[in-house]
């Protein structure tokens, strides 16, 4: 048996067959009476059947805390894949067995919990607002991954939008209780695979990106949330280039980087994106726009699930468990 089991809460079922495939014991949410996870009146129904097997054992939980797309059944936001995150984690911090012993009458005995609890998250939680940018608002992201620590030995992040030098990271941190997971490094070996570079460079299309990777490139600024332009000039030694970004809804920004190499002596121009992530309105068509537009020469991972790469173009899509259990 391995040293831990999974449990995969709704954003991240998609990554079931590879962790069994890897020998993890997976467990997954069942449905209710009506054959779903949410209820008529939009609450959450939360269920781990066979949590007896968990006891005593390490268990890792793993969550996309964003909102459903459409190529999943039931349509969670941000805040339903939070509140399905901390409920499995109240289950698994106090679970019973239930027998039912008359009408409406049931006994409860408690079944000892796992030893240890961590999360896996593949995607942050309300990732925009990880600090106030107006007087009075609310640091959502903050505020959840605080809940969260309270209620797990450990949080995972994979490659978020909140730094490390955030004052509330820093302190979760400090505390043993953050870490985050790169799978940036794994995927552009996968991208320089999948395009077929064998010497290439690297690039990111604007600062943000710079800071994060620590990777020269573009300067870039934004006439909406649609149009962008990139600006400045980057060293090439190579001929073949990979550009490089942590999200991506629609591709402008890549696009308008990949296009600004070209111009610039470029001969090869591939892609590599972290998240991908679709939006409420027509997100699905806006990235098969994108895997148009860039000749295929786009690839991703699958921290979000997304029709577009991981059902209709999985050769372009970088599965994270890989990358994950190098980590846990």
């Amino acid at each position: 048996m391995k040293e831990y089991d999974v449990i995969l809460a709704t954003g991240a079922e998609h990554m079931k067959a590879r962790f069994e495939s890897f020998g993890y014991r997976v467990f997954t949410c069942e449905l209710n009476y009506d054959d779903r996870r949410i209820f008529p009146n939009a609450d959450i129904y939360t269920r781990i059947e066979n949590v007896a097997e968990l006891s005593r054992r390490r268990v890792v939980v793993i969550q996309s805390c964003t909102g459903a797309g459409p190529a999943e059944s039931e349509r969670y936001t941000t805040s339903d894949r939070v509140v399905e995150l901390m409920l499995i984690l109240d289950l698994l911090n106090r679970p019973v067995e239930v027998e039912k012993v008359g009408h409406k009458e049931y006994k409860e005995t408690p079944i000892e919990p796992p030893r240890n609890v961590e999360v896996v998250l593949t995607f942050q939680p309300f990732a925009l607002q990880d600090k106030s940018f107006k007087t009075g608002e609310a640091v959502s992201g903050r505020w959840a991954m605080e809940t969260m620590a309270k209620l797990c030995n450990k949080i995972w992040v994979v490659n978020p939008h909140a730094t490390a030098t955030m004052p509330w990271v820093e302190k979760l941190r400090k505390r043993g209780l953050y870490e985050e997971i790169d799978i940036v490094p794994d995927l552009i070996k996968f991208a320089a695979k999948q395009f077929g570079f064998d010497e290439y460079g690297v690039i990111t299309p604007d600062e943000g990106a710079q800071m994060r990777y620590d990777i020269a490139g573009f300067g870039k600024s934004r006439d909406n949330s649609y149009c962008v332009q990139v600006h400045g000039d980057v060293e090439m030694d190579c001929k073949d280039i990979i550009v490089v970004d942590d999200l991506t809804k629609s591709g402008s920004t890549l696009l308008s980087a990949s296009e600004r190499l070209m111009e610039q002596g470029a001969e090869n121009v591939g892609m590599a994106v972290a998240h991908v992530l679709p939006l409420v309105e027509k997100g699905e068509e806006k990235l098969e726009a994108l895997v148009k537009k860039s000749k295929g020469r786009i690839v991703t991972s699958n921290t979000v699930k997304t029709r577009i790469f991981c059902e209709k173009n999985p050769q372009l899509t970088y599965n994270i468990v890989d990358t994950l259990i190098n980590y846990l």
